[in-house]
């Protein structure tokens, strides 16, 4: 048996020099602070090993100028083995009992890691040892050239190759991997991460995910995984793609639907298994999809393919809270699916760390989150730490100031994904799809254009006939409001389902809310301004039948998935005709349901509407005292400030009780990041 030296160094975090260095050598120790002195007592080592010597303490030792002949020894980095020999839940960091508490800021015992080293070294001779042997002579194969590894080999005795190690490797894991994958060029180009790759395959656990120092050391395990796991190849003989790839098996598996649903009898190919295998195959696209159609599915079923197959995580920004609540909840109840969470503002704080840790963990594929949350430092770390399948973004329409639901801050998705790429070290850009039900020509042309800009991806168009044969439509003359009341309450007493209607401002939904109560219709009341607390109740209350009506702004329906609506009025007029088509089409989800959509249209609801669209303009001179309201702020401060959407308001000199003053602050800093640097506010006084 080789002689081994187990070291561990202590650095000073401000100096960054080496504090003590704690080593031990066949039962004598060494705890002293000298390199020269550590050099010698390391001579007749011939293996030198560690826990994450590799990225640390070796470099270490070499900025500190120590002997280069120390370099001449083989090394075992017990961080690496750990990864690829206990691949279900890898040792990230050494158990130290010898501490009390264990916090960063105590003091740490280098002798006593060096011991513990030793005793995890043990370990991994064990688990190594217990392998199949022709699972052994892959590993070597893969590994006996990697630096960290080649000192443990030889302590282990093992040095047997296959004659033919992609034939090995495919005997080995059939069933698991698919046959027709690029194995030679891994094991040639890419043998390291292709080792970890099939490690992870083999614990059997969609659990288990790549710790994410290996991630950042191994991009390239991104790949190899899509390779192995997520390519399908055309092979009718390769047992992997068959069972596990199969789009419409795995509908079933997950969902328990027998086939993708038909819009028309002119569709030969089911649009929800396009975009299905459109995702399969890492494409980028643009789906649109009629309200009601089953775009949820057309996102959820490969994001549960590739949390399953290849470990990764699914992220799906979306716009509203009460979208991703319903989802989530939808997918837990309907079909006992727990792999999606969500993180957003309605979370508590425990709730909030339990996704946190969820998605930490692998525990989670699907991970909903507003797009404003992309700005938190908290979600990029976490997003830093996961192998990312693909950006889904539903209400893809908001990204075009030509939309009607236009958001200012769909337009860091993309800047956002670029950054998070780059920070990973992937070569190849995350793929992206996107999602909206209606869409005009120059609103397709934004959203590909935006993502052509920000990210060089061209999006693959999607999209099917739009007409829905179990909705009705129906415009009622409703001049006044005791009118139009009369006109809601005659249609309401002929449905005998649930009904949303919807109306322009928050004080009419409460109050005809409260109206409908008193002739004895069960009506609660949505909308933006609501309490969370209250509007998380009124929605519940309506998604489980327990009240039959809901009075509510469009704040109210994207996303909310319910079969059984019998029943929407427009009590005003909509914005445009895209959000009538949106709101319209949540009724009758379930086709074999007729439902009834009525207008009460009253002339005088036009001139409303040109009054609320000219009060929520934002004009240049408005952008202007924003940006100097920034600068101000900003003036004797270094770098970056964080400051709330109030305060840079005040700073502005706007009035602080101004209408809708967030979403205006927030839309001009947007105007203000996207606009050309050679321009600046200051010019437009």
């Amino acid at each position: 048996m080789p002689r081994v030296l187990f070291f561990d160094l202590e650095i000073n975090r401000k100096s960054r020099k080496i504090e003590k260095i704690g080593a031990v050598l066949e039962g004598a120790v060494f705890n002293k602070k000298t390199v020269p002195e550590f050099y010698d007592f390391a001579k007749p080592a011939e293996i030198v090993c560690g826990h994450n010597i590799i990225d640390f303490d070796l470099p270490e030792l070499k900025k500190s100028g120590i002997n280069p002949a120390f370099f001449n020894k083989k090394t075992i980095d017990t961080l690496y083995l750990s990864a690829l020999l206990f691949s279900e839940k890898p040792y990230h960091k050494l158990v130290k009992n010898y501490k009390l508490i264990d916090e960063e800021e105590e003091e740490n015992n280098p002798v006593s890691d060096a011991k513990l080293t030793r005793k995890l070294l043990i370990d991994e001779y064990n688990a190594f040892n217990n392998l199949n042997n022709k699972l052994k002579s892959i590993y070597y194969t893969l590994l006996k050239k990697s630096v960290g590894f080649s000192g443990f080999f030889e302590i282990c005795g093992f040095s047997a190759e296959p004659e033919n190690p992609e034939k090995e490797i495919l005997a080995y894991f059939n069933g698991k991997i698919c046959r027709n994958s690029i194995l030679s060029e891994f094991i040639k180009n890419k043998p390291v991460s292709l080792a970890y790759s099939l490690s992870l395959i083999l614990t059997g656990n969609v659990d288990s995910i790549s710790p994410p120092w290996l991630l950042q050391k191994h991009p390239d395990i991104n790949e190899v995984m899509f390779n192995l796991r997520q390519h399908k190849c055309d092979d009718s003989g390769c047992e992997y793609c068959r069972n596990f790839l199969d789009s419409k098996k795995s509908l079933m598996r997950f969902f328990g639907y027998e086939e993708f649903r038909k819009f028309s009898e002119n569709e030969k190919i089911p649009l929800q298994k396009q975009v299905v295998e459109a995702s399969l195959k890492r494409e980028s696209l643009l789906a649109i999809f009629p309200t009601g159609g089953g775009k949820s599915l057309s996102f959820q079923l490969p994001a549960l393919m590739a949390g399953e197959s290849a470990r990764e995580l699914t992220v799906v920004i979306s716009p509203l809270q009460s979208l991703m609540k319903d989802q989530v909840d939808n997918l837990k109840i309907r079909f006992e699916i727990t792999r999606a969470v969500t993180i957003n503002g309605l979370l508590s704080p425990i709730e909030r760390k339990e996704a946190f840790e969820r998605v930490e963990t692998g525990e989670a594929h699907i991970l909903y989150i507003a797009p404003e949350s992309l700005r938190s430092p908290s979600i990029l770390k976490l997003l830093q730490k996961r192998a990312i399948a693909r950006f889904v973004i539903d209400e893809a329409h908001c990204f075009s100031s030509w939309g009607h639901d236009f958001r200012v801050d769909y337009l860091y998705i993309g800047r956002f994904i670029a950054s998070l790429t780059d920070q990973k070290g992937i070569k190849k850009p995350i793929p992206v799809s996107c999602f909206t039900a209606t869409a005009k020509p120059q609103v397709i042309k934004d959203i590909k254009d935006y993502f052509g800009q920000t990210l060089q991806t061209e999006l693959k168009e999607f999209f099917t006939e739009s007409k829905r044969k179990n909705l009705s439509y129906g415009i009622l003359p409703s001049k006044g409001k005791d009118k139009k009341f009369d006109n809601l309450i005659k249609v309401l007493s002929h449905s005998d389902g649930p009904a949303i209607i919807y109306v322009a401002r928050t004080k009419t939904a409460e109050n005809l809310a409260v109206s409908l109560q008193r002739e004895g219709f069960s009506a609660l009341a949505y909308h933006g301004q609501m309490e969370t607390k209250e509007k998380i109740w009124n929605q519940n209350k309506f998604m489980n039948g327990e009240v039959d009506v809901i009075v509510a702004t469009s704040a109210f329906g994207m996303g909310v998935d319910k079969d059984d609506i019998k029943m929407i009025v427009h009590y005003d007029i909509p914005d445009s005709l895209e959000n009538y088509i949106q709101e319209t089409g949540r009724a009758g989800r379930d086709a074999s349901i007729q439902a009834d959509c009525f207008v009460l249209f009253d002339e005088n609801d036009l001139s409303k509407h040109f009054t609320l669209f000219y009060n929520t303009r934002l004009n240049l001179k408005e952008i202007a005292q924003v940006w100097r309201g920034i600068k101000a702020l900003g003036k004797f401060r270094d770098g970056k400030i964080t400051k709330s959407a109030l305060e840079i308001a005040k700073s502005a000199g706007w009035d602080s009780e101004m209408r809708d003053l967030e979403t205006r602050i927030t839309t001009a800093v947007a105007v203000l990041e996207d606009a050309d640097d050679t321009m600046s506010p200051d010019t437009c006084r």
